[in-house]
């Protein structure tokens, strides 16, 4: 089958080489999944730009698929059957560990062993029966692919709002700043306004274009460069290494400051004297909990969260690398691959 592996040879086709792979199997404790759709994640890119994975290895993970194979043992266990249109998170937690006990279930062992046999970007994947019982849920008929491809990032979101303590904060006038206005921070935006919409939302990014998409999405305030502001809950998006004392400068008296990116530059550090005399909490979020992915389905199913015009680019299969290096030359906002 087709498949995009990681080349660092291909570099102006995102060092992804369009190539044919072994094609997956179903077993009795699997199923078979047909790709339908698949957004590239910013930590795709991450990989292929730091050369963090081996040649060969296929990437993806936001996965909307259709079921191609499973066995009736697993038909009658879990309700699912062949045709049936899919999402599911490619990590699986073991619900167990001292990490799972305390809703951080993206640091588990076992969630970090786990993923689809191999990544998306290719025609099909073999998920495990453990992915069925916990992470694969059905797409709703009227939910197109590519809105559906969202559910795995957004429940991302969902997870550092929580962690935020955005939703519990007592009293109505916090400020709250998103720096960078990429997908992610989009989503986080429209999280805020979801949970609480008396907050005022603040958005900041160079590019103009994020800027007005932002407003279109709710934001109350946007700007390309902050003036002598300070916010009660600041969510790092950008992966930019200014983004740092950015943040830790704009900071209120008992801020939130929200890692969801990763920088450049790993000995880069906040202030501790900023973090102590302020009182600031500073924490990170990654991958989200299973009951994150369930409510991230059902937000952009009943269009609460709207994700349609996060998606700058579309491709094919064929054209992914390509695609991707021409997004990045345009400075686009994600790439959807079509199946």
């Amino acid at each position: 089958m087709k498949a995009c592996v990681y080349n660092p040879n291909k570099k102006d086709e995102a060092c992804l080489e369009l190539t044919n792979i072994p094609m997956p199997q179903a077993s009795k404790s699997s199923i078979l999944v047909k790709t339908k759709g698949v957004g590239v994640c910013g930590s795709d890119l991450l990989k292929l730009d730091r050369a963090l994975v081996k040649s060969g290895i296929v990437l993806g993970h936001e996965l909307v698929g259709e079921i191609f194979e499973i066995s009736d043992e697993l038909s009658k266990k879990y309700g699912f059957k062949k045709g049936d249109r899919i999402v599911s998170s490619h990590h699986v937690p073991c619900l167990e560990c001292k990490f799972c006990l305390n809703k951080q279930e993206s640091l588990c062992s076992k969630f970090k062993s786990t993923n689809f046999k191999p990544g998306a970007f290719c025609e099909y994947l073999e998920l495990s029966e453990d992915h069925l019982k916990y992470t694969v849920q059905q797409v709703p008929d009227e939910l197109n692919d590519l809105d559906a491809s969202f559910t795995e990032p957004l429940a991302c979101c969902i997870k550092a709002i929580e962690r935020s303590g955005v939703k519990n904060y007592q009293g109505k006038n916090a400020k709250v700043l998103v720096l960078g206005l990429g997908s992610i921070g989009l989503m986080i935006g429209q999280l805020v306004k979801y949970y609480k919409p008396e907050f005022e939302l603040n958005g900041c990014d160079l590019m103009n274009d994020r800027l007005k998409l932002a407003q279109k999405l709710g934001f109350d305030i946007t700007v390309d460069n902050l003036q002598e502001e300070y916010f009660d809950f600041i969510f790092l998006c950008a992966g930019a290494d200014q983004s740092i004392d950015l943040a830790i400068k704009h900071a209120s008296n008992g801020a939130t400051l929200v890692v969801f990116s990763s920088v450049k530059t790993d000995h880069l550090a906040f202030s501790n004297n900023e973090i102590y005399y302020k009182e600031l909490t500073v924490l990170g979020s990654y991958s989200p909990n299973l009951n994150n992915l369930k409510e991230a389905l059902e937000l952009i199913a009943n269009r609460k969260i709207l994700v349609s015009d996060l998606i700058s680019h579309k491709t094919n299969l064929d054209n992914l690398g390509k695609t991707i290096h021409q997004a990045k030359q345009e400075r686009g906002i994600k790439v959807f691959l079509e199946n």
